[in-house]
Parts: C-alpha cells; sequence; structure tokens
C-alpha cells in the first residue's frame, strides 16, 4: 500500500508539473543536471517527432569535397523534445543539433557537414539520432549520393 500511494503521488506531481508549466521548459532546474537528461529519463512524458524527410540524397559529389546537409524535424507531441545525440557512422561527417527544446510544434534542424575524403562511388552513410520521443527513441538518417573521380 505504501509503494502505491508514492506511485499516485508521483503521477500527481508530473500532472501538476507538466500542466502548470504553459510551453515553458519543465525540466529546468537548479541542481545542474542538463534539463535534456532529466527529459531522458521520464518516459511517462516521451513526446513525438515527425522528420521532414530522413534520407539525403545529395546528387553528385568530386573527391576531396563537401556537402551540407539539414534534416527538418517538428515536435507534434505535448511535451518539450530534446535531441541528446546526433552520432554520424564515420569520421568524414559532423553534424551539429541545438541543446535547446523543441517545444511542442515547434520545428528543429540538424545539420551535417560531410566531406567525400578520396573515397569514389555510391555511398550510404548514417547519423544515428537520440531523442526523448516514445515513436522513435532512436531515429536513423540516412546521406546517399556518388562520388566522382
Amino acid at each position: 500500500m505504501y509503494m502505491r500511494s508514492k506511485k499516485q503521488f508521483f503521477c500527481l506531481f508530473c500532472f501538476v508539473f507538466f500542466a502548470c508549466t504553459n510551453n515553458q521548459n519543465p525540466y529546468t532546474n537548479t541542481l545542474g543536471i542538463e534539463p535534456s537528461v532529466i527529459a531522458q529519463i521520464d518516459t511517462a512524458h516521451y513526446t513525438l517527432i515527425k522528420w521532414q524527410d530522413s534520407v539525403f540524397n545529395f546528387g553528385t559529389l568530386k573527391v576531396n569535397d563537401s556537402v551540407h546537409l539539414k534534416y527538418i524535424f517538428q515536435n507534434v507531441g505535448k511535451t518539450p523534445l530534446f535531441i541528446t545525440q546526433a552520432r554520424p557512422s564515420c569520421g568524414c561527417t559532423v553534424t551539429n543539433f541545438s541543446k535547446e527544446p523543441i517545444m511542442p510544434g515547434k520545428s528543429g534542424v540538424i545539420t551535417a557537414t560531410m566531406q567525400s575524403g578520396f573515397h569514389t562511388g555510391e555511398i550510404n552513410k548514417t547519423i544515428f539520432v537520440k531523442s526523448n520521443t516514445k515513436n522513435h527513441t532512436n531515429s536513423i538518417l540516412i546521406i546517399r549520393g556518388v562520388i566522382l573521380p
């Protein structure tokens, strides 16, 4: 019975906490804990992400050239969305994303720069994205194209 009342208290706390935020970041705290860390462990309040396009085909590129990519997404859920990681599958790609929360209804961008190096031919690279989303906590973004000699 004690555990049940503890769970009820936690649920009530979360309800009040999220109902009273008025579209502000409910994970802001004075404990020195990154809000994205709290959002990642608060699985009961995961949000939803919708990618505009998770595949980017850059066409053709010359050897030792680079291409800049943008992956646009939208928070279609009811709580703030945090991107906590955008990890490329190889060292030829560098990613960048906002550490700030994407509020419900708003959009965000993950940018990437890929260096072709000396590889030639068709390529398929990936970027692994981790977020506090219940439809895909781990999304995969794809980079496709052909590198000409």
